[in-house]
């Protein structure tokens, strides 16, 4: 059976449009993107004709897990939209209130949810679809190298219509592109390189992978190298070329040599992982801040293990959970630090997809949605698609420090395995 012609070209046009969540917007009270209207009309196209028992009955293992863990998120949802805790949540600003807030990503992650199983519907059909999405990455990615020559040579750049008045910058250089932070965009690039790469779009890839130092991301430059190192596995580790290995060797130790002599290493490295948590200071402040969100997220999980304490909730106990002062033994000699880790007016986030889980869907959630993560590696792994592997790995590991996963791009790229895997007949009626 045939997709339609007009379906398809809206699928095409998402994938193009996927970078643009800071530009080519629109706002009402939120940047409303082109990718998530296209989206929420092919929802709306099969949502209402779909067979039910037919949807159930035909759902691999990894649409279950992922079914129990939307499912678990509509309880959690709704459970804590009812509970009263025991202590006073903290004020912060909202859109809506607190259960308007929750509803919103509650309804968010339904998108997310949607979007894969609609993306591996059409990428299963033709995978050649993809093209859009490089297409796209392209374009933003050579968009990104533009704004960030320009403001590190302080030259005044063109932003894009509904790009905020000051874009994310890193010592006065912008490094998000077309998304709201250089996290977001660094993992786009990442993932976009695995599909050009898959399409045998070679010099696009490289180029992608080359345009997350636009970034300035650390997590990113990371994961982009763990994909390099996987990607090109089968060239670095060939015996022809271990004589190159070992003649390169000795230039790499040098390097290293001198740059620990630096004093960027010495600030921004040595110190920053060698000052005990306990004591702060200007050079570990990100790292005891880490340390801070990461256990109360947590604990979080530990006292709230069935249900969590909600979508988006965790900044509402983040007060509660607060123990920077027990924990830090200089903090009061800082009223910079204390009112930073007070966060006043300000919502609070773990930075950790694996901890956002565990805090505000429980531990049920957590071993559901690692479960399909694990379920995706080992499918990507069994294509034996380097490319696609190799996202895989660079996106897991960018979760440590990621600060949402209600990304639509990340949902799409969680079908890509997938839908290569079989033939995939879609259980969408057209």
């Amino acid at each position: 059976m045939r997709i339609n012609v007009k379906t398809s070209l809206f699928f095409s046009l998402f994938l193009f449009f996927l970078p643009f969540t800071q530009a080519l917007t629109l706002n009402i009270g939120f940047a409303l993107k082109i990718s998530e209207v296209i989206i929420l009309f092919l929802i709306f196209l099969y949502l209402n004709k779909i067979k039910a028992y037919v949807f159930i009955s035909k759902l691999p293992i990894s649409n279950v897990v992922l079914s129990g863990f939307m499912f678990l998120a509509i309880l959690s949802f709704i459970i804590n939209s009812f509970w009263d805790y025991t202590y006073n949540l903290k004020e912060i600003p909202f859109r809506i209130n607190a259960i308007g807030d929750s509803f919103l990503r509650l309804f968010y992650i339904f998108i997310c949810y949607s979007t894969y199983f609609i993306s591996k519907k059409f990428i299963s059909r033709n995978p050649e679809v993809l093209k859009y999405w490089v297409q796209g990455a392209v374009i933003v990615a050579l968009y990104s190298w533009y704004l960030f020559i320009s403001s590190a040579l302080e030259i005044p750049y063109l932003k894009l219509p509904g790009m905020l008045d000051s874009p994310q910058t890193l010592y006065g250089i912008v490094r998000s592109g077309t998304f709201l932070e250089g996290n977001f965009f660094g993992l786009y690039l990442i993932l976009s390189s695995a599909v050009a790469f898959f399409l045998d779009k070679n010099k696009s890839g490289k180029f992608l992978l080359l345009s997350v130092f636009t970034t300035l991301s650390s997590i990113s430059i990371i994961s982009s190298l763990f994909f390099v190192i996987i990607y090109y596995r089968t060239v670095i580790f060939k015996k022809n070329n271990f004589k190159y290995f070992i003649g390169v060797l000795p230039f790499i130790f040098i390097g290293m040599y001198f740059f620990v002599q630096t004093s960027f290493y010495q600030d921004y490295v040595y110190k920053k992982i060698a000052t005990p948590s306990t004591t702060l200071t200007t050079y570990n402040l990100s790292k005891v801040d880490r340390l801070l969100t990461s256990r109360i997220a947590f604990k979080l999980g530990i006292d709230n293990p069935i249900v969590g304490v909600g979508p988006y909730n965790y900044s509402l106990h983040y007060d509660e959970y607060n123990d920077i002062e027990d924990e830090v033994e200089n903090l009061k000699s800082s009223e910079f630090a204390i009112s930073y880790f007070a966060r006043k007016n300000t919502r609070a986030i773990p930075n950790n997809i694996y901890l956002e889980v565990w805090s505000e869907y429980g531990i049920i959630g957590f071993l559901l949605y690692c479960s399909f993560l694990l379920i995706l590696i080992y499918k990507s792994y069994k294509l034996r698609k380097s490319s696609i592997f190799a996202g895989v790995v660079a996106l897991l590991i960018s979760f440590c420090a990621f600060p949402s996963f209600i990304m639509v791009f990340i949902w799409s790229y969680f079908a890509i395995p997938f839908a290569l895997d079989s033939n995939y007949d879609s259980i969408l009626n057209k």
